[in-house]
């Protein structure tokens, strides 16, 4: 079980690119009463939000298109964290709420509004972790924007950075640990306010990394990211040369593009590459050195015992010296078990179950100057 302090510090990777997205509220991870399951709601009519001051007309339901756009991107969430997202009607039973609605400030896009409460015992371990997550599309000022949630419009990057919000990332440039200038624009994660490029369509690569490390692409309750039932963490890279190390337990090391060096460290460990085994060169370098040569860089690997590509895993065995992934001595798959934010103002209540107590927290974010040069496009 999580203790208190796990669920209200952040679980930080030592990589400056995760962990200057990071933030403290939702963290899902902790989620109780579900194995590997949370709803969201286009539902206006029950589970609404109260006392958000930023809100400043009554909520308004998302039109069809808007919900079409949304449930797509939904499930592109799923395929990234392993969560699964499922729809309901009924607001009181969902966990994120969608809807438009006037929101403080004219150069305001979207606002993601999340609170969370828990119970622990006098351990200090948690036994009730709950939590809801509000995104709001500006239907005032930016109403015209936000009604078309099309995959590379304004309104759909606006979905995104808000549901990266939902999903417990913060902006790159706030808090303790920032983003350095050069990198802090949207090239790089959809967090930051510094537009570069057109309009983006997915989520960019060092929220990718940060969402990997939370939830590990096999969602709450599973064998990697914060809070995994047995200790092991998803560390992704990025398009540039990245040192990526590994924990005493069985992880996933995604190095991506430029050549990195990937080490496993104990465990039985793996290392991801995106693309087909045919396109890559295995050579054996030492007792538990590899070389991985492709597309995506000239890669070395030590206490790596798994390649997995998109067509296959095969197995590093200490008998192949020199070989094309093709060719490699021992193939196999390697299945992981499917299931595993703003800071707030903490107030103390006492619960029913004696020997607890209830902490809720409860933040908001906003989506502001990002958009604000796009409106003049």
């Amino acid at each position: 079980m999580a203790t208190v302090s796990q669920v209200r510090s952040t679980t930080l990777s030592g990589l400056n690119y995760i962990d200057s997205l990071l933030g403290n509220l939702p963290n899902w991870n902790y989620q109780t009463g579900t194995v590997n399951t949370l709803y969201y709601t286009f539902s206006v009519a029950s589970g609404l939000e109260t006392g958000n001051s930023s809100i400043l007309s009554a909520p308004k339901a998302f039109t069809a298109a808007q919900q079409a756009a949304t449930r797509g991107a939904m499930a592109y969430a799923a395929k990234l964290t392993g969560i699964n997202f499922v729809e309901t009607t009924d607001g009181s039973a969902a966990q994120f709420h969608f809807a438009n609605a006037n929101i403080s400030g004219a150069y305001t896009t979207g606002l993601d509004s999340s609170r969370y409460s828990y119970s622990y015992n006098s351990a200090g371990t948690v036994t009730k972790f709950t939590a809801a997550t509000y995104v709001y599309l500006d239907n005032a000022e930016w109403a015209t924007k936000n009604a078309n949630l099309t995959p590379g419009t304004q309104g759909y990057e606006t979905l995104l950075h808000e549901i990266g919000h939902a999903l417990g990332l913060k902006h790159s440039f706030e808090g303790t640990i920032k983003l350095p200038t050069a990198l802090d624009n949207t090239s790089h994660t959809l967090m930051s306010y510094t537009h570069s490029g057109g309009f983006h369509s997915t989520f960019s690569e060092y929220d990718v990394a940060a969402l990997k490390w939370l939830y590990g692409g096999d969602g709450l309750a599973g064998a990697l990211g914060v809070n995994s039932t047995t200790g092991a963490r998803y560390l992704a890279g990025t398009s540039v040369a990245d040192t990526l190390t590994g924990t005493a337990f069985n992880d996933k090391l995604e190095g991506n593009g430029g050549n990195d060096v990937l080490n496993g460290g104990a465990g039985n460990d793996i290392a991801v590459y995106n693309g087909l085994s045919t396109a890559y060169t295995l050579l054996r370098t030492g007792a538990s050195t590899w070389q991985v040569s492709g597309a995506e860089g000239v890669d070395l690997l030590s206490n790596i015992e798994m390649l997995q590509f998109t067509d296959r895993s095969v197995a590093l065995t200490t008998t192949t010296t020199t070989a094309t992934a093709t060719s490699a001595a021992t193939t196999t798959t390697t299945a992981y078990a499917a299931g595993t934010g703003v800071v707030g103002t903490a107030a103390r209540m006492e619960s029913d179950a004696p020997m607890d107590d209830l902490v809720q927290l409860v933040g908001h974010r906003g989506h502001q100057l990002h958009h604000l040069d796009h409106s003049l496009v």
